[in-house]
């Protein structure tokens, strides 16, 4: 190699050397503003972890100190509040349950008729109010392998 390729490959040595030194002290730098800012956080909560606090802020005495009334008392106030919810919810349920029978959708697919996947009209009228009509008995003999919902698979 010539004397001047020499001098190149230092060249680009060196660059390459002082660009690494830049970045690393560039990262250096943000690094240290990170845990200064850190430092102050911690050194915060220290600071308000060691302020005695007043002594008219009075905590409750541990519940296994006090009588067994105060224990009885706060459970049935518990169990008060979860029956309550339960109720709530119940409730919740029946109203949404009542507003989906008065609109229900009558059941209108096209299933073949030969699928054991099939499900008639009628079955389907049955599956919600219970009442069967002429239809499901006739559909029953035309299909003996068929079953339906809310009922036995005929033969």
């Amino acid at each position: 190699m010539p004397w001047w390729g020499w001098i190149i490959v230092a060249f680009v040595m060196l660059a390459a050397l002082v660009i690494g030194l830049v970045y690393a002290g560039i990262h250096a730098v943000r690094a240290a503003h990170s845990v200064s800012d850190t430092g102050k956080e911690i050194q915060n909560y220290l600071d308000a972890m060691q302020q005695s606090k007043s002594s008219s802020d009075t905590r409750e005495k541990p519940l296994f100190t006090q009588p067994l009334s105060t224990a009885a008392h706060r459970y049935s106030l518990a169990q008060t509040e979860v029956e309550r919810r339960r109720i709530t919810r119940h409730n919740r349920h029946a109203e949404r349950w009542s507003v989906w029978k008065r609109n229900r959708v009558p059941f209108t697919g096209n299933v073949p008729q030969g699928s054991n996947q099939a499900v008639s009209q009628s079955s389907n009228q049955q599956a919600f109010d219970g009442s069967v009509d002429e239809n499901h008995s006739a559909s029953a003999e035309q299909h003996p392998n068929t079953t339906h919902r809310n009922s036995a698979k005929t033969n």
